[in-house]
């Protein structure tokens, strides 16, 4: 990896409730006063409300660089003075397409034979799952310093390729394969919940109920496997 240059990104979260774009807020009043969070922009008919954390400087190669740079400047274009109005959501639209360049940048380098990633991308990788979430244990939901946490695969690497039984726990088999190493299938926890996680097959320790959902594996039959299991989007057998 030989970085040319440095872009800052801000994916806009979508609500861990309603599954809809999350606007950032400043907090009024109370202890929280002056702080800035995301909520959820359908308030206050849906009250979710996630932890701001400020955008993160991620090195940037040349390609990437140029994808950037053309949905920015396309920003710039559509609110100058003079531009006119445009439809609603469209900046919301530019938000998604950064957040989009900034995931095909991390996941396009895999690990090594040994399943790690260089020092500088593991740490990259780290920031990104840590601030979508949060800033929680995907395992056990706890608040943790990003110092103290670790990249953890939500499907083992044991589970590949698996099967899920009707007591929810995966086998070996071929209903699914996991996402692996891409984003969908990584989350940050703490260096005691991954070792406790293991490698156990019951699928619902896999992530913990209260976090938001990610598709983690494909079916065979052009479905998907979402977890944790129960949330809105449901996995498809």
């Amino acid at each position: 990896m030989s970085p040319s240059t440095t872009q800052k990104h801000e994916p806009v979260p979508d609500c861990p409730k309603c599954g809809r774009p999350m606007v950032r807020r400043t907090a009024r009043r109370g202890a929280n006063a002056g702080n800035e969070f995301w909520g959820c922009s359908e308030f206050p008919r849906c009250r979710g409300i996630v932890q701001y954390q400020p955008p993160v400087e991620v090195p940037v190669d040349a390609d990437a660089s140029a994808l950037v740079q053309r949905v920015q400047d396309s920003v710039e274009e559509v609110t100058a003075p003079d531009a006119g109005d445009e439809p609603p959501g469209f900046l919301t639209k530019v938000a998604r397409a950064i957040a989009k360049g900034h995931r095909w940048y991390l996941e396009r380098d895999e690990p090594d034979a040994t399943g790690r990633w260089d020092d500088d991308h593991r740490r990259s990788m780290l920031r990104y799952v840590y601030d979508r979430d949060g800033g929680r244990c995907g395992i056990c939901t706890a608040e943790m310093k990003i110092k103290g946490a670790q990249i953890e695969h939500v499907v083992p690497k044991v589970f590949v390729l698996f099967d899920v039984g009707k007591g929810g726990k995966a086998a070996p088999g071929t209903q699914y394969r996991s996402r692996l190493h891409k984003i969908d299938n990584l989350q940050a926890a703490h260096t005691y919940c991954n070792k406790r996680k293991g490698n156990t097959p019951e699928v619902d320790k896999w992530r913990h109920p209260a976090m938001p959902p990610l598709t983690v594996a494909d079916a065979e039959g052009g479905g998907f496997l979402v977890l944790p299991r129960g949330s809105k989007s449901r996995s498809a057998r």
